[in-house]
């Protein structure tokens, strides 16, 4: 027959057991729930991880793009950088802080979504101004090669204004045969014979053709007739005559003649005073209304 005392020694027995049991059963159970809760905080920490990495990477490729929000990206760069370095040394026993961290993160995402809009609209603004600025750039190619075009065709224009404007002046200039030009002594008879000496000298004779220009304008041309010594001085000076660049020159001798664009013959005789003529070179001009149009020396002993 069992005693008070023993009947309660196995009861506490039996209690002890119960409370070994319910203990295991519990740490079992945390066990068990501690395995899914480090599950749960590696998956979170890995996700968080990789998308504060992904943010990193859509910092960087912004950054790198040199924008006005490049120091910002700068700066957020660097914060971010440093979040991440926080979540992958969190342990398990931080799990807390996993919680933290999300809100973090998620203000983040929601920073991005501002920040990165307005880049897409800066970056829109961009490519539209640089579009207009292409089109600016052809537009101004254009103009410059059409400019170009059109400089060459005016010195092209200009060229051949000035070749028609030579061609024409040059058929408003009636053109003459070789000069012909002989000292002349002067008999008693009043008949003249050509000399070569100076004291024999009384005249210059001087001949030559006005030739056909169907162009010019018939009708009275001036012709003068200019002899220069050796000095280059006029001899037997007799009036001035005005040139087409608008100068005077003195003349020995000046003939009017009527014109009918036909070949015609010119014969000039200059009088002159032997005792002022002296041995050498003498120089004949010849001009057909104030253009100088042929010349020709006569060397006299």
């Amino acid at each position: 027959m069992m005693t008070p005392s023993k009947i309660k020694h196995k009861g506490f027995t039996a209690f002890l057991l119960l409370l070994v049991i319910v203990i295991g059963f519990l740490s079992y159970q945390n066990a068990e729930e501690y395995t899914e809760l480090k599950k749960v905080f590696e998956l979170e920490k890995n996700e968080l991880e990789s998308e504060l990495t992904s943010i990193i990477t859509d910092y960087k490729e912004t950054y790198y793009k040199k924008n006005e929000f490049s120091l910002k990206l700068k700066d957020k760069i660097h914060r971010v950088v440093q979040l991440r370095d926080s979540v992958k040394n969190l342990k398990e026993t931080d799990y807390k802080f996993i919680r933290y961290y999300s809100k973090k993160t998620k203000e983040l995402v929601s920073e991005n979504k501002i920040l990165f809009s307005k880049i897409d609209s800066l970056n829109k603004i961009n490519d539209n101004l640089l579009s207009k600025n292409d089109s600016v750039n052809k537009a101004l190619l254009k103009k410059e090669n059409q400019n170009t075009k059109l400089e060459s065709i005016n010195r092209f224009l200009h060229k051949e204004k000035q070749v028609l404007k030579e061609k024409i002046a040059s058929a408003e200039v009636i053109e003459i045969s070789t000069i012909k030009a002989k000292a002349m002594k002067k008999r008693k008879n009043g008949k003249y014979t050509s000399t070569t000496r100076s004291n024999k000298t009384d005249a210059f004779k001087v001949t030559f053709d006005l030739l056909e220009n169907k162009i010019i304008n018939s009708g009275p041309k001036e012709i003068g007739i200019q002899i220069l010594d050796e000095r280059d001085n006029v001899v037997s000076p007799l009036k001035k005559v005005h040139l087409k660049n608008n100068k005077k020159i003195w003349c020995s001798d000046v003939l009017i003649t009527e014109y009918q664009n036909e070949q015609l013959s010119i014969v000039s005789l200059v009088n002159i005073s032997n005792d002022k003529i002296n041995t050498g070179i003498y120089h004949i001009n010849a001009f057909v209304n104030g253009v100088h149009v042929g010349n020709n020396t006569i060397a006299l002993k």
